[in-house]
C-alpha cells in the first residue's frame, strides 16, 4: 500500500497540521490539529473517520477499533501490524496508534479500502478524498456551509425543538421545527464563536438513554445541533463549547477518548450511543446514536437539559406525540450540590427523592398506556425552571415532584402533605394525596396551595409531594426502609392510573 509522504521529516511520530477534503468539502474534524505522522504515513483521529460517514466502535478491553460501512468491516488493534478486513488479513502501513486518550488510524489505508481515491498536496499539507460514484458519496456526510456541526456554533440561549428523520443529513433550527428531508439553513440565536476552550466551559453531567429517549444533563445552557446520517442509520448530536465533567469521566469514560452506552432494551430503536471530543478547536462533543432501524427524532432543549426522542420512521415524517399513551414526568427534587434538607441522622433528601423516582419509573414501565420520563436519573442537578421546561417541551400529561419534608426547629412535626398551584392541578393533587396517605400511613396534613416554581412553570397538571419529615427521627428511619418506599411508589403509580382512568 502506498503511503503519504511528507518531505523533510525525520522523527518517527510527531504532530502535524493538515486539511482534509471529501469531494471538495473540507471536514470540520480536520481543523489543522491532531494529525499524526508515523513513518511518513498520515494518521488521523477516529472522529475524522466518523465524519466520513463510517460507523466506529472502540473495544476498551481489547484496544480494538472496528470501522464499518454497508459492505465492509475493518478491524485494527493497537500496536498490531495487521488488520482484519472482512475475512482477509491485511498488513498495515502503520498500526493503530493510541496517544493522549485518542486513537489514530492510517488514512490512506482506510480510505482506499472503502473505495476512496486519495491525493496528497505536500505544499499545502492537504489530503483530497474523492469517491468514484455518486452512490458511494451518498453514504458520506458532506458538511453544509451554514450551521456546520463542529465548526463553532452560536452561543446564544435559544431554546425549543427541532425535528427530523434519519433518512438523509439535514438540520432544523433550535427555535422552531424542521425536518431532515431537506437540509435547513437556520442557526442558533446569539453571537457565534469559535473561541471555546479545548476543555469546554459547559460541562456534561449525565447522559441517560431509556425508552427511546436520550437525556443529556448540562451544568449550563448549550445549543445542540442534530442531524441524521445513513449507511448505517444514525442520529448525530453536536454540543459546541462543551466537555464531559470530571465526575462523569471518572464514572463512564473509556480509553482512547471514546465512551459509549449499550442499549439493552430489546425493542429500542437505538443499539448504542457513542460520545467523544469531536473538534478540539470549538470544543465540540459529538454523540452518535447507532440506530437498529430508520427512525424519526425530535430534539428539545432547556437551560441545562437536552432531550432527543426517537420514534419509528413513518411516511408522515417527524414524530408527534402518541396520544394513545399518557406521558408522565417524575421529578426527583434537588440533586448533586443541592442536598435538599438533611435528616437528624445525616441522611439527605436528594437521595430519598431519587430512590423514590426510580422505583416509580420501574413500576410505570410495566404500564403499557403510560410513558415515563425522569428529570434526573442519578445524582445530578437540574434547575427548577428546566425541570418544568422538560415536561412542557415533551407535552407531558402530568408532572409529579417527589420530596421529603423538614422543620428543623420542630422535631416533632410529622405527616404527609401534597401541594398544587393551579386549579387545574387540584384534581391530580387530591387523587395523589389520597393514595399517598394510604401508602405512608402517616398523619394527613392535607392538600395545600403553594407557589412552588416547578408547579408554577408547568403547563400541565402538576403536584409536589412531601412524603414525610426527615427532621423527625422516627419518620426519617421509616422513609429509608425498603418496604415503606415500595408502598409509596405503588401508591403514586395507583394515583396516576386513577387520575387517567386507566384500569389494570
Amino acid at each position: 500500500m502506498i503511503g503519504l509522504f511528507l518531505l523533510g521529516m525525520n522523527s518517527q511520530v510527531f504532530a502535524n497540521s493538515a486539511s482534509i477534503y471529501l469531494n471538495g468539502s473540507q471536514l470540520s474534524a480536520a481543523n489543522l490539529s491532531q494529525v499524526e505522522i508515523v513513518n511518513n504515513k498520515v494518521m488521523v483521529p477516529i472522529r475524522v473517520v466518523e465524519e466520513l460517514g463510517y460507523a466506529v466502535n472502540w473495544n476498551k478491553a481489547e484496544k480494538t477499533v472496528k470501522i464499518q460501512n454497508k459492505s465492509k468491516t475493518i478491524t485494527m488493534t493497537a500496536n498490531k501490524s495487521n488488520a482484519q478486513v472482512d475475512d482477509r488479513v491485511v498488513k498495515l502501513p502503520s498500526p493503530l496508534l493510541l496517544k493522549n486518550n485518542t486513537s489514530f488510524v492510517p488514512l490512506r489505508f482506510m480510505s482506499e479500502e472503502f473505495g476512496l481515491k486519495v491525493n496528497w498536496d505536500n505544499r499545502s499539507k492537504t489530503v483530497y478524498l474523492t469517491s468514484d460514484t455518486a452512490e458511494d458519496s451518498s453514504d458520506l456526510l458532506i458538511p453544509q456551509e451554514e450551521g456546520t456541526p463542529g465548526a463553532g456554533a452560536a452561543e446564544g440561549a435559544g431554546t425549543g425543538a427541532n425535528t427530523g428523520t434519519s433518512t438523509s443529513p439535514g438540520k432544523g433550527t433550535d427555535t422552531g421545527t424542521g425536518t431532515s428531508k431537506s437540509p435547513g439553513s437556520g442557526t442558533g440565536t446569539g453571537a457565534g464563536s469559535n473561541a471555546a476552550s479545548t476543555h469546554g466551559n459547559r460541562k456534561i453531567e449525565d447522559i441517560h438513554f431509556t425508552d427511546n429517549r436520550l437525556t443529556i444533563t448540562m451544568d449550563q445552557t448549550v445549543q445542540p445541533k442534530a442531524f441524521a446520517m445513513s449507511g448505517p442509520d444514525r442520529i448525530v448530536i453536536d454540543l459546541p463549547g462543551a466537555a464531559l465533567s470530571e465526575a462523569f469521566i471518572g464514572k463512564h469514560m473509556e480509553e482512547a477518548g471514546i465512551g459509549q452506552i449499550e442499549v439493552k432494551e430489546e425493542d429500542s430503536l437505538a443499539g448504542k450511543i457513542r460520545y467523544s471530543l469531536f473538534d478540539a478547536k470549538s470544543s465540540t462533543i459529538r454523540m452518535v446514536l447507532d440506530l437498529n432501524t430508520q427512525a424519526d427524532y425530535r430534539l428539545s432543549t432547556g437551560d441545562s437539559i437536552i432531550v432527543l426522542e426517537l420514534a419509528p420512521k413513518t411516511a408522515s415524517g417527524p414524530i408527534d406525540s402518541d396520544h394513545s399513551r399518557r406521558l408522565v414526568v417524575i421529578d426527583a427534587g434537588h440533586g448533586d450540590h443541592d442536598n435538599g434538607t438533611t435528616g437528624v441522622s445525616g441522611r439527605v433528601e436528594k437521595d430519598f427523592n431519587l430512590t423514590m423516582a426510580l422505583k416509580v419509573e420501574e413500576l410505570l414501565r410495566q404500564e403499557p398506556l403510560i410513558e415515563v420520563v425522569l428529570t434526573r436519573y442519578d445524582d445530578t442537578y437540574v434547575t427548577r425552571p428546566d425541570r418544568a421546561k422538560l415536561a412542557n417541551d415533551l407535552n407531558a400529561d402530568a408532572f409529579i415532584s417527589i420530596h421529603a419534608n423538614s422543620v428543623l426547629n420542630i422535631p416533632t412535626a410529622n405527616g404527609t402533605e401534597t401541594y398544587y398551584y393551579s386549579e387545574a392541578s387540584k384534581p391530580l393533587a387530591d387523587i395523589m394525596h389520597k393514595h399517598l396517605v394510604q401508602a405512608t400511613q402517616l398523619k394527613d396534613r392535607k392538600v395545600k396551595y403553594n407557589n412552588y416554581e416547578v408547579l408554577r412553570r408547568s403547563n400541565m397538571p402538576a403536584t409536589l409531594l412531601e412524603v414525610g419529615f426527615l427532621s423527625n427521627a422516627e419518620e426519617e428511619a421509616l422513609l429509608f426502609t425498603e418496604d415503606f418506599q415500595n408502598r409509596v411508589a405503588q401508591g403514586i403509580v395507583d394515583a396516576i392510573k386513577e387520575y387517567f382512568g386507566i384500569v389494570s
